[in-house]
């Protein structure tokens, strides 16, 4: 049983570390748009250009997070190997 323990403890250890990309994911994301709003304000004759451009960046981002995201759901509460080991331990 300490094996069982052992593997769930580093399941949500990694499931911590997955959900530290969508963290990292917002910050990208703020830097995105403030970088686009500046530039909105030096050339507001290119802002849908710049504005469509940067729904893209933050669509990329987010897809990052929503990966972190589920990763940390399947380590928490669909972990293959947490089953497993209960099938081979009882």
């Amino acid at each position: 049983m300490e094996t069982l323990g052992i593997v769930i403890s580093v399941a949500h250890i990694a499931a911590a570390i997955a959900l530290l990309n969508g963290v990292f994911t917002t910050f990208g994301q703020a830097r995105v748009a403030a970088q686009a709003i500046e530039s909105m304000a030096r050339q507001p004759e290119a802002a849908d250009d710049i504005r469509s451009a940067m729904f893209v960046g933050l669509a990329f981002a987010e897809t990052s997070g929503i990966y972190g995201l589920l990763i940390a759901i399947i380590m928490l509460f669909a972990n293959p190997l947490v089953n497993r080991l209960i099938s081979l331990i009882g």
